[in-house]
């Protein structure tokens, strides 16, 4: 996680411990089921939902001194890194980093479990969302922490926090495994190099191709193969040097896949083909391809043979 990020996720879940104690339930997101609470008072509760609001005043303000202030002198905070800050100066010096270093955002809470351990001591879990994130997606993290009643305030004593597991496509993705590593296609004068990896949490399979003829690379391209959850169905967007961009759907037939793809080229013209990738299971450093059904414009172009794709051995180190 880049180094901003890291400060948004730590912003997520501070947020989250001091917003999660509100138990009105336009606090938290309208999804969200409402917290379980077991024990304290409504007086007590009513005082939580108070010092939540100091918080969110403090915060808007970007007033890192009255935010420390709601930590108990010795209060300490544990990040989703492990990172260990122990005392009021400590909390503050964080938040005053983060206020230099960040614009406002939004943020999303839902308290799992709202717990008083003693009339004077509450433990909170919960979850947590900013939104938007720097790369546009909500950074969520779980919480747990406790606050205890001190000269008539709540103050939070100790903050723990963790990420939240990012889902992933990777079940979904997972019979087109065999398709990571490099591969080459080699044909008298000409070649075709393709390589595949996986992408973060494994949502996609990242492939990268280039064609080679007589020493010269006439085109290359980029694809993105992930799981499109409106159709059900894995999907796969290619990008090529000369401006051309498609999309193919993917369905497996026995040990085969079929892709259905469909294109414009930079000019504007329609194509449309049948891929086929034949796989045999026994084999995992080779399989066969072939286009069919080549339609560019009004065209029929010819069908594409099948053609031997073989996977090349993993470099070896220079040393």
């Amino acid at each position: 996680m880049s180094v901003l990020g890291s400060k948004v996720m730590k912003l997520s879940v501070s947020l989250a411990l001091i917003l999660s104690l509100s138990v009105a339930a336009n606090i938290f997101s309208e999804d969200s089921a409402p917290p379980t609470i077991s024990g304290g008072s409504t007086s007590e509760l009513v005082a939580l939902k108070a010092a939540n609001q100091a918080f969110v005043k403090a915060f808007n303000h970007r007033d890192a001194s009255a935010i420390a202030e709601m930590w108990d002198e010795d209060g300490d905070y544990i990040d989703e890194t492990g990172t260990h800050y122990v005392g009021r100066d400590a909390i503050h010096d964080e938040f005053e980093n983060y206020f230099h270093s960040s614009c406002g955002r939004k943020i999303k809470v839902h308290a799992n479990s709202i717990r008083f351990l003693r009339p004077d001591i509450v433990l909170i879990d919960g979850t947590s969302e900013v939104d938007p994130a720097p790369e546009g997606k909500p950074v969520v993290g779980r919480f747990s922490a406790i606050r205890i009643k001190k000269d008539g305030k709540w103050l939070l004593t100790s903050v723990r926090e963790s990420a939240e597991e990012v889902p992933s496509n990777y079940e979904h993705l997972k019979p087109l495994e065999w398709m990571i590593g490099e591969w080459v296609d080699r044909e008298d004068s000409s070649s075709i190099y393709t390589s595949a990896v996986w992408s973060k949490n494994k949502n996609f399979i990242l492939r990268k191709f280039k064609v080679n003829l007589k020493g010269r690379i006439v085109l290359s391209g980029t694809q993105r193969v992930g799981w499109d959850p409106i159709r059900k169905q894995i999907k796969s967007w290619t990008f090529d040097t000369d401006g051309g961009v498609a999309e193919g759907y993917w369905s497996r037939h026995g040990s085969n896949w079929v892709v259905q793809k469909v294109g414009v080229l930079q000019d504007g013209t329609r194509a449309t083909a049948t891929n086929t990738y034949i796989f045999n299971e026994n084999d995992e450093d080779s399989f066969l391809w072939k286009s069919e059904n080549r339609i560019v414009g009004n065209i029929h172009e010819p069908d594409i043979d099948q053609v031997k794709v073989v996977r090349l051995p993993p470099a070896l180190d220079s040393k």
